[in-house]
């Protein structure tokens, strides 16, 4: 395949052609992107099973509890010290003996073997998510569905699209190596040396060389591999072709490389403020949801564009309808959508039910014994504030984000949306455990009865989901049944949005003020 392509785009065009792919295109470029968010909860997976299987661990050897009664003693010692003034700074020798009785060869084992595991599948899931949205984006330039050019980008390219991580990673390491090479052999010169002025005068210039040198090698090198995705996808190559083509783009095509920097740049400075912004509000959950799927395909259409030189083709419907009808038929159609998947998948929903009880029974098993009361104390009825409108839309964020989690990490045959099901009920049932029923109903059951069932809907999701990829590898389903089972999932998801509103209505705004009436709060 020719390495130059047919057509003029320049930046702006591209740019334009970004947003629009977000904004016309919505429909096609969501599902992809929160495809792509979702399967790092599988890469999460490892980690999460090796933290429960850690304290698993040390309860079955009699380590847990001891464990739990040395907190509580260096926190009685740390309280002592801090009232008395004669805190130094070190670890009470409680605290350190706590840390040292749970740090078993057989629990450091387990966390490692997660850890390793969680990084591996962390740069297995940005490939295969990166594979759906590029070839996705390609797809929609050329007037195919883009969803279903996602699923052929990831069986197509997803190898390649590790490899080129892989490389990447070699490069940023070969570009840090000034540095280190560098403050190695200042920590050599200045031992040698006896720690003379002189010397470690010598040795901070050279320190500030290499960090100079690798401030100028890491971005440049980012640079250079920015388009290696959008090579392997357009042109159908391998990793080393892939990142040898766009590390030669700025030779070919300087003012699109110097466009990207400019847009990339722009980019993480809204993504900065968006998230300061959010933060500021507390709702900082919304600025995960800003850089996870609104701003990474603005930029993904940019780069795709640009390098493909290919703008993108007028809609076949005659552009998107008003926002108004667009806002109703998402989330009107998402609830239908919801019941319709409620009874057609019956099975699905009980496991994923059966699932959390089965987490929440293991966590309230767990804590009920240790004996623990915690009180609720205070003014309950105020906990979030008169307005609080920020902890309002950062719960209905964060609900939502764990629902397409689970409903999108189940694709890897709905292992990981059973562990995150699991492990959600296993925190409710740990929360029950320490507190006093009436206490845990007062401040759960309000809006739990909106928000628990529609988590199990986002994992019976992913469970569904997660047979469809079964169903794909065996070859049972092609790529169009994949990519009706992600825009069904999606329009699931759009649904639960409106449930998750509600929920979050009541927490913020009612379950306080219900919990204090219940408590005399």
């Amino acid at each position: 395949m020719q390495d130059r392509h047919i057509g003029s785009v320049n930046p702006s065009t591209a740019l334009r052609t970004g947003a629009r792919l977000l904004w016309e295109r919505s429909a096609s470029v969501l599902p992809v992107y929160l495809l792509a968010s979702g399967l790092y909860g599988a890469a999460r997976a490892p980690l999460v099973v090796a933290g429960v299987a850690a304290v698993w661990l040390l309860a079955a050897g009699g380590r847990l509890d001891p464990f739990i009664d040395r907190l509580r003693a260096a926190e009685g010692g740390s309280a002592g010290s801090a009232a008395t003034g004669t805190g130094n700074g070190t670890l009470p020798p409680e605290l350190a003996d706590a840390v040292a009785g749970v740090l078993t060869p057989g629990v450091v084992l387990v966390v490692a073997g997660g850890v390793l595991a969680s990084a591996a599948l962390a740069v297995i899931a940005s490939a295969v998510g990166n594979a759906a949205a590029v070839g996705g984006l390609f797809g929609l330039l050329r007037g195919d569905d883009g969803v279903r050019a996602a699923v052929a980008g990831v069986r197509r390219h997803w190898r390649p699209f590790v490899g080129v991580r892989l490389l990447v990673v070699a490069a940023v390491a070969a570009a840090l190596t000034p540095l280190v090479g560098l403050v190695a052999a200042v920590i050599g010169v200045t031992a040698g040396a006896g720690g003379l002025a002189g010397t470690r005068a010598l040795g901070v210039v050279a320190a500030v060389l290499g960090g100079l040198v690798t401030l100028l090698a890491v971005p440049v090198v980012l640079v250079l591999v920015a388009f290696a995705d959008q090579a392997v996808v357009v042109d159908d190559v391998g990793a080393v072709a892939g990142v040898t083509r766009s590390a030669r783009l700025p030779l070919r095509r300087p003012i699109a490389v110097l466009g990207y920097v400019a847009v990339a740049t722009g980019a993480v400075l809204v993504s900065v403020v968006v998230g300061g912004l959010a933060a500021t509000a507390g709702a900082p959950r919304t600025a995960a949801l800003v850089s996870a799927v609104l701003v990474p395909p603005v930029v993904d259409g940019f780069k795709t564009a640009l390098y493909a030189e290919t703008p993108l083709p007028p809609a076949p419907d005659g552009g998107p309808q008003p926002v108004g009808r667009r806002i109703r038929a998402a989330f009107g159609g998402g609830l239908r959508s919801v019941a319709g998947f409620v009874g057609n998948h019956p099975l699905a929903n009980l496991a994923a039910f059966g699932c959390f009880a089965a987490g929440g029974a293991a966590g309230w098993l767990a804590t009920a014994t240790i004996g623990a009361d915690l009180p609720v104390g205070g003014d309950v009825g105020g906990v979030f504030g008169a307005v609080p409108v920020g902890t309002f839309v950062n719960l209905a964020t964060n609900n939502w984000l764990v629902a397409v989690d689970l409903a999108y990490s189940g694709v890897a045959a709905g292992v990981p949306a059973v562990v995150t099901l699991v492990f959600n009920g296993l925190l409710v049932g740990a929360v029950g455990g320490v507190f006093d029923p009436v206490a845990f109903l007062a401040l759960v059951a309000p809006h739990g009865v909106i928000e628990i069932p529609a988590l199990v809907v986002g994992g019976a999701a992913g469970l569904s989901l997660g047979g469809v990829g079964v169903g794909a590898i065996r070859g049972r389903y092609d790529d169009r049944d994949v990519a009706g089972a992600i825009k069904r999932t999606y329009r699931v998801l759009l649904g639960l949005v409106v449930l998750f509103v509600v929920a979050a209505f009541i927490e913020a705004f009612l379950t306080p003020a219900v919990a204090g009436a219940v408590l005399g709060g």
